[in-house]
């Protein structure tokens, strides 16, 4: 799709010029572009943990999925977040990685 959506930007450059273009791509791609930004900048919960975590030095920070359930089209993860062997929080989401931010999100909260 995106291969498609440049393939048309670079069209509308060559037969008119670079101001319709930039029309094109405001008109037709403003809301994606301003959701895009939104967390331009942000750290992610795994990010935050991590440094809080490694404040005072090193620490041995490790995600495990514990737990899948659901069938293959729509399961659900359980993640856990440990530090140096102790665990910290868990979480759940559809993807590996949603389950191990939410489970960095709850260790952030807890500690």
């Amino acid at each position: 799709m995106a291969d498609s959506i440049e393939a048309v930007i670079a069209a509308i450059y060559f037969d008119s010029n670079l101001e319709q273009a930039e029309k094109f791509i405001i008109e037709n791609l403003k809301e994606a572009i301003e959701e895009s930004s939104k967390n331009v900048g942000m750290k992610d919960h795994k990010t935050v943990l991590q440094e809080k975590l490694q404040e005072h030095g090193n620490v041995h920070i490790v995600y495990k999925i514990i737990k899948t359930h659901g069938p293959d089209h729509d399961k659900t993860f359980t993640a856990q977040v440990s530090c140096d062997g102790k665990p910290l929080a868990t979480g759940e989401g559809k993807t590996k990685k949603q389950a191990e931010m939410q489970a960095a999100q709850k260790a952030l909260e807890n500690i």
